[in-house]
């Protein structure tokens, strides 16, 4: 398309007498003027189309943990005492802690979608932040309980007993995680 138009310009041109240079400038800005109409509208669709998505799927990018609260995994650069440290793991442990009682909740109202993305987000959004304070040997069962079991458990639509059972199992794991930071 672009072609056609630009043989009618020259031919226009032509017959009127303009240079070459001028011609090929009015070319390159008709060209450029067509590229940017084009990007807009590619922009648009991708803006339509992902508001359409959200309406018809009903989804919302809710924020982590870490992100309402504004905060970043610990590091020994960030970290100046071992008293901050210990206040964010807390934190992160009561929020796991909530987590967890919000999986129970949706999984007994069958709302096994709902279950798995609490489960992952106490595991991704918080228990990974604390999987160093807390020490390998805990770490290593948490993650076990929460990533692995739980989120297999209500993959496999498991009775809901043994859900309770595993975040009975995980709360006692953060519950010796919470002693041995405070000892």
């Amino acid at each position: 398309m672009l072609a056609v138009k630009k043989q009618i310009i020259l031919s226009q041109y032509s017959q009127c007498g303009e240079s070459n240079n001028e011609l090929n400038t009015l070319v390159y800005k008709y060209s450029a003027n067509v590229f940017t109409k084009i990007q807009q509208r590619k922009i648009i669709l991708i803006l339509a189309v992902a508001a359409l998505s959200t309406v018809i799927y009903n989804t919302t990018m809710s924020p982590s943990f870490a992100q309402v609260n504004d905060t970043q995994a610990p590091s020994s650069e960030n970290m100046t005492t071992s008293a901050n440290e210990e206040k964010s793991t807390q934190e992160y442990i009561l929020n796991i802690k909530s987590l967890l009682n919000q999986t129970v909740s949706a999984y007994s109202a069958n709302d096994t979608a709902k279950a798995k993305e609490l489960a992952t987000t106490a595991y991704l959004d918080n228990f990974e932040y604390i999987e160093e304070p807390i020490g390998e040997e805990l770490s290593e069962q948490g993650e076990e309980l929460l990533r692995e079991r739980l989120g297999a458990q209500i993959d496999s639509n498991a009775p809901i007993e043994e859900i309770r059972q595993t975040v009975n199992a995980t709360n006692q794991v953060l519950d010796e995680a919470q002693k041995s930071l405070t000892s």
